[in-house]
């Protein structure tokens, strides 16, 4: 498992912090694990999140 910072998850999807962490805490993106005070995520999690976004964009078309 490779864990990554904020600044990649940002990266990876295209959203500002302000919408991962209101997502984080409604449940509908991973949650981050802390080390000490950082947070990082998962890089398979983060994936997988948009892998589902993508399919179910795909099934609705």
């Amino acid at each position: 498992m490779r864990l990554i910072k904020l600044s990649e998850v940002m990266l990876r999807t295209g959203f500002k912090k302000t919408a991962i962490y209101s997502w984080v805490k409604t449940g509908t993106f991973p949650q981050p694990v802390k080390i000490g005070r950082s947070a990082r995520w998962s890089l398979e999690e983060v994936e997988a999140w948009i892998q589902n976004k993508l399919d179910s964009r795909a099934g609705n078309q």
